[in-house]
């Protein structure tokens, strides 16, 4: 009981205190994204492979898309304990996640509204086929989404400082592998490893023969421009440990192979080919140490290393098959020489000649 003198109790109010900056790095985050991202990556494939290889795809709900949209959950519901929990912390909303992750928490949100066009675009004008897949607004929503949330680990490492060697590089490096399988799916109508077998079939002549002539050598320099931009990408920043390039033309090489695999069962040959020129590459990088500070190593790394690269590949898709190259010696030898230029050219974007003082 309380008289008229004694001041009423008021209940205690607990407030979190906020705090400050985006939570400290990760390593764990690191991996588990980059694992659930190559999940994802896989799920495309499988997808990818369905599209291309059964016509008769009707329906939105197939195994092939369950496989895809379950390596995406396992992205978004990493990114959104991760968010949840941060914010438990106390940290403000907007900065729940580790530097680097917050575009990727954008990306998860981005693909769950392309998913929902998607099925409605399905619905209402049919199941895409072939090259009209990788068009499709809807697929091309979800692509943007997937570049955010898959290229988080790389933002991560970008922004801390004294990684080296595999354990340190390991998420940046496979990031952007994934990436780099990303942009070669969604142009895999020029992709020498999805397209073997139009190298090795009969001769094609007439009119015909330019036409194809001219696509196929597409099917070089558009993959060189890619690897080669996101080789340099990493040289840009990091001494690469050696098995870099194995590992990313090795592995977007098999994957872009499986794609169309009932049509070219016969040029797993041409994955071997790119291992042989990946770890050529990696020899070059061990030897060269190309660099922003060491200009002509680096002028002289970006044209070997596509050159002999697809000049092996080139090789190994001639011995898959008794026919050998279609293309005459003039163009077998004179294709990777460009794509050798596309590779030297990208090297002055990264690290362009110096500009003179104005006097």
């Amino acid at each position: 009981m309380t008289t008229a003198n004694q001041p009423v109790a008021l209940p205690k109010t607990h407030t979190r205190k906020r705090i400050e900056g985006h939570p400290a790095d990760s390593s764990w985050l690191d991996r588990l994204s980059v694992f659930t991202s190559a999940a994802f990556i896989i799920g495309l494939f499988v997808d990818g492979w369905a599209h291309n290889t059964i016509p008769e795809l009707e329906t939105f709900f197939t195994p092939w898309h369950a496989v895809l949209y379950g390596g995406f959950f396992s992205v978004a519901i990493l990114m959104a304990v991760t968010q949840y929990r941060s914010v438990g912390k106390g940290y403000a909303w907007a900065k729940a996640m580790p530097r680097g992750y917050t575009l990727s928490l954008v990306g998860v949100v981005l693909f769950f509204i392309g998913a929902g066009g998607d099925m409605l675009w399905h619905e209402t004008f049919g199941i895409e086929q072939d090259l009209e897949a990788l068009f499709s607004p809807t697929h091309l929503l979800l692509a943007t989404g997937a570049f955010l949330f898959i290229t988080g680990p790389l933002r991560a490492a970008w922004q801390r400082v004294g990684l080296r060697g595999w354990r340190d590089l390991f998420p940046a490096i496979l990031s952007t592998t994934l990436v780099f399988t990303l942009f070669t799916f969604f142009t895999q109508y020029a992709n020498v490893f999805a397209n073997a077998s139009i190298l090795t079939m009969p001769e094609p002549y007439g009119n015909s023969r330019y036409f194809t002539e001219v696509t196929s050598v597409a099917y070089i320099f558009i993959p060189a421009a890619l690897m080669m931009a996101a080789l340099l990408l990493l040289i840009r920043r990091w001494q690469l440990p050696f098995g870099t390039a194995t590992v990313m033309f090795g592995i977007n090489a098999f994957l872009m192979y499986l794609l169309r695999i009932e049509f070219n069962d016969d040029y797993l040959l041409v994955v071997i080919g790119a291992l042989v020129g990946g770890l050529f590459t990696d020899v070059l990088i061990a030897r060269l140490r190309p660099s922003v500070t060491r200009h002509n190593a680096l002028r002289l790394f970006t044209f070997l290393a596509p050159f002999v690269y697809f000049l092996v590949v080139l090789a190994a898709i001639a011995l898959s098959n008794e026919r050998g190259l279609w293309w005459e010696i003039h163009t077998w030898l004179g294709v990777p020489f460009i794509a050798g230029a596309i590779g030297l050219g990208l090297s002055f974007l990264v690290v362009p000649p110096p500009i003179p003082a104005e006097t």
